[in-house]
């Protein structure tokens, strides 16, 4: 199933029928902003024993619009199974579908269309209404997400229980594999989706804080947690810190814990802040994490740096900034590795053991980033969302990689609706040792922790829309991603050689669906798409 995102403003009724359409005359709501109206046309195309499909005609009525969400609830046990240029997703007996992120925009009178197919039993009955909603803001992004993707609960309920392995100079970063990557990401998504909705279950009965708890306990077992490292394993201890957050500031949640398990969380969310701030505080400057297996900078590229410096967030967000660097203040190593190891926490417990006490004075200083300190954590995200997306937008970018003059471009040959706007992914038009760094497989890596750190701040009421000037440059880069993932982009960089990297599965082993697409779009289009502020 495609994706997209948020906005509401007006709405439209549809008469319809199994096997045709029509309309009926445009019921206008009011609405606090200017508004723009729809109309939609239902209309099943295809039928068989157990299943039917369905097309659905948007036409705009109004003003040209830049979302559009369509509402309608099924008469009997019809179950969404697939859908198409839109994003569908079905509570109970309620559909809902918003605009993909490249058929939200409609001048006066353009039409659009979207599919799905449906499974049924017994009679099939058509839906009595449907609803279109239409937005006439600005703002670069398209909209109307407003509760989570049932399939994506499901997915995330059923998952295996998380367990990352310990670093060795054979695996030296774990962290960075595909399926560890998604794993985190699981996590972070129950977490998001218990504290945004504590009644929410799968379609089976099995609710989301069940499958939550028993991942956070799986995670603080002993030996299961992330190494702490402060390196690229951000891919996925960034996910975990956010989702460790949000379960801490869900009351009842943290409070089924037992207190074993909440002094496990609070000693694993600390460890890998420590590690965070090693890497990373201006004052630091090493080749290595605190595991010691090298092939580190922090002036790395920004899929690099939006990883253990969203963990650091995570942390300053879960302290307190003051309480924070207090217990920066006063790291020690030995005491932290005993406190570790006597939690079984090994794999953390490792690390630090053998960077040893050369922590001390590395990690025992206040948090600074660029100039930034801990108690400016809208000031982080800033920077992060500042650094990720600062290129002017392009389709393609030509240049040389790895001796080649190449060619990164979109593969169906379309145009970005954002060509010109500002800003891109940096990694679409970078350099690597390879020459040429133009990937939508990387800059989807720094997009996917930034994203975190703003849903997160966002789902605790801490992201200050009017203290983000970079919430601009993030909602056209984001938008300028999904598009190019959602028509697929042809990358190149050191690692890539013309490979094609979408939102549909390429490349299979290490491509975002296999790292997590499905719960990042999911978080992003209910709580970061570009009507958020």
């Amino acid at each position: 199933m495609r994706s997209s995102l948020r906005c509401l403003t007006t709405a439209a009724v549809v008469t319809l029928s199994a096997s045709a359409f029509m309309a009926v005359p445009l019921l206008t709501a009011p609405t606090a902003a200017a508004a723009s109206s729809c109309s939609a046309a239902y209309s099943v195309t295809s039928q068989w024993s157990d299943g039917f499909g369905v097309s659905i005609t948007v036409t705009n009525t109004g003003p040209a619009i830049t979302a559009w969400t369509l509402q309608f609830t099924d008469p009997g046990n019809q179950q969404l199974t697939d859908g198409w240029d839109g994003n569908w997703s079905q509570t109970d007996e309620t559909v809902t579908v918003t605009n993909a992120s490249w058929n939200g925009t409609l001048a006066a009178g353009a039409s659009t269309s979207t599919g799905a197919n449906f499974s049924y039993s017994g009679t099939n009955g058509a839906p009595a209404s449907i609803s279109c909603m239409g937005n006439g803001s600005s703002g670069g992004g398209t909209g109307g997400q407003t509760a989570f993707t049932q399939a994506d609960i499901n997915a995330a309920v059923a998952a295996p229980l998380i367990a990352f392995a310990a670093p060795t100079s054979a695996d030296p970063r774990p962290g960075t594999s595909p399926a560890d990557i998604y794993a985190a990401k699981v996590l972070y998504y129950l977490a998001l989706v218990e504290y945004e909705d504590p009644s929410a279950a799968a379609s089976d009965g099995t609710t989301v804080e069940s499958a939550l708890l028993a991942q956070v306990a799986n995670l603080v077992a002993g030996g299961n947690e992330p190494d702490a490292d402060g390196g690229l394993e951000g891919w996925s201890a960034a996910p975990v810190a956010q989702a460790l957050l949000l379960v801490k500031k869900n009351g009842p949640a943290w409070n089924k814990l037992s207190a074993a398990e909440q002094d496990d969380v609070t000693l694993l969310e600390a460890a890998m802040g420590y590690g965070g701030n090693y890497t990373y505080n201006d004052a630091n400057n090493f080749s290595s994490g605190i595991c010691g297996y090298g092939d580190f900078s922090k002036t790395n590229n920004p899929n690099y740096e939006d990883g253990y410096v969203d963990v650091e967030l995570a942390a300053i967000e879960f302290f307190g900034p003051a309480t924070w660097d207090t217990m920066l203040s006063d790291f020690n190593d030995a005491t932290v590795t005993s406190e570790l190891d006597a939690a079984g926490l090994t794999n953390a417990g490792g690390c630090f053991a053998t960077v040893g006490s050369a922590a001390n004075a590395a990690i025992g200083i206040p948090f600074v980033w660029k100039g930034i300190p801990a108690t400016d954590p809208m000031g982080v995200w800033n920077q992060l969302a500042s650094d990720t997306f600062d290129e002017t937008v392009v389709s393609s970018v030509t240049g040389v990689s790895n001796g080649a003059t190449v060619t990164a471009e979109i593969a169906d040959g379309t145009t970005s609706p954002y060509d010109g706007e500002c800003c891109m992914g940096h990694e679409f038009d970078s350099t690597d040792s390879g020459g040429l760094r133009s990937s939508a497989l990387y800059v989807y890596e720094g997009w996917m922790n930034v994203t975190g750190s703003r849903v997160a701040l966002t789902a605790l009421g801490d992201f200050d829309c009017a203290d983000a000037p970079a919430a601009a440059q993030y909602d056209v880069g984001s938008q300028d991603l999904i598009y190019k993932l959602n028509h697929g982009y042809i990358s190149y960089a050191q690692s890539q050689d013309g490979v094609l990297v979408n939102d549909s599965g390429d490349p299979a082993s290490d491509g975002p669906v296999a790292k997590g697409w499905a719960y990042d779009i999911d978080a992003y289009n209910v709580l970061a798409a570009p009507s958020t502020c």
